[in-house]
């Protein structure tokens, strides 16, 4: 692997069953797993063990990156308005957990986020706005964390979303113009909204953070990579030759893996990571 980039996974105290985290990410490690990422909601479930997984991780020499809340009751929607005083309550103290992981281990910890999603009715503008005012308040209070806007998952029915689409984030970084803000890009989202067509190349200029999975046959995403819909080995390719650094965090969902077993699990996290290894190289 190019020393500037690391796979990661997306950790939740539930993988790790009945083992310790360290019994849990040796075969990933040994596959060529450098980091873990930590979803940042205190309304999930064993919310009280993932300050020590983190602390954990650190000590096992993990690299650590994060994702800001974006699960209701969280929402980013009235922040440019009355709401947000409400909002910057709710994240503040999940946005203060990166940024002193940040102060300690002396680098700026990257904290992935979405951009703001509402019922219809709804308008654009709006929540454009109230997605740039958040940003601009996450970077001007948490000195040690940087920003990665992930292009969202497209829009369900009734429902109104900025960030969908790769050019909406583009226009969203460039509104912001800072240089602690740049690009997520979740690669099973960009399947489902733009098939396999390549990426343009101010995007990829911008991607200090992915986001991989797979997406099986309905259409469903955050899988292991088995399926092989999502055209990673080519996205990734072209980040490598763009001169990408960061994190390629395997973002899995385990709820996806009800009816595998136990051995088909660890199967396909080991053959995931080291299929991005193997693209990356």
């Amino acid at each position: 692997m190019d020393a500037a980039v690391k796979i990661g996974f997306s950790m939740h105290p539930r993988w790790l069953g009945d083992a310790d985290l360290e019994t849990f990410v040796r075969p990933l490690r040994q596959a060529g797993l450098g980091a873990l990422e930590f979803e940042l909601d205190h309304n999930q479930p064993y919310w009280a063990e993932f300050e020590i997984l983190m602390q954990t991780a650190a000590r096992q020499g993990l690299d650590l990156s994060f994702h800001a809340p974006y699960r209701a009751p969280y929402s980013l929607v009235g922040f440019a308005g009355l709401r947000r005083e409400a909002i910057a309550a709710d994240y503040r103290p999940m946005l203060a957990i990166a940024d002193r992981w940040g102060e300690r281990l002396g680098s700026l910890r990257t904290v992935v986020v979405h951009a703001a999603v509402s019922r219809q009715p709804a308008q654009r503008a709006d929540l454009e706005e109230d997605t740039r005012a958040f940003l601009l308040w996450a970077l001007e209070n948490f000195p040690h964390i940087r920003l990665a806007l992930e292009n969202n998952s497209p829009a369900r029915e009734n429902e109104l979303k900025v960030g969908d689409r790769l050019e909406g984030v583009l226009s969203m970084i460039a509104a912001v113009s800072d240089a602690r803000l740049q690009a997520c890009w979740d690669m099973g989202h960009d399947y489902l909204s733009r098939g396999n067509a390549a990426p343009p190349d101010e995007w990829l200029s911008q991607v200090v953070h992915v986001h991989v999975h797979d997406v099986n046959e309905q259409g469903a995403d955050h899988f292991p990579l088995v399926y092989q819909r999502v055209p990673w080995p080519a996205w990734m390719g072209a980040l490598r030759r763009s001169g990408m650094s960061g994190l390629l965090v395997l973002e899995l969902k385990g709820g996806n893996l009800a009816g595998w077993s136990p051995q088909e699990v660890s199967a396909a996290l080991v053959h995931s990571v080291e299929a991005t290894a193997q693209a990356w190289q």
